[in-house]
């Protein structure tokens, strides 16, 4: 069984923030990125060298 990690990117792509997704449900997987989603501008979930999850936040509209 691969390993999922989560990460956690800011507005320019950079990683800021990791997780290991030790027993993660993969089912519950797209919850759980929702939910960082809070703290980040990008969210990406790797099973080993293949992305299987990636959403952003919509920009903040420019004033």
């Amino acid at each position: 069984m691969s390993e999922l990690l989560l990460y956690g990117l800011d507005e320019s792509g950079e990683t800021t923030f990791t997780q290991q997704l030790r027993d993660a449900d993969r089912g519950q997987l797209k919850a759980l990125a929702h939910d960082r989603l809070k703290c980040f501008a990008r969210v990406e979930v790797w099973d080993g060298p293949m992305c299987v999850l990636r959403l952003r936040r919509d920009p903040l509209p420019q004033t």
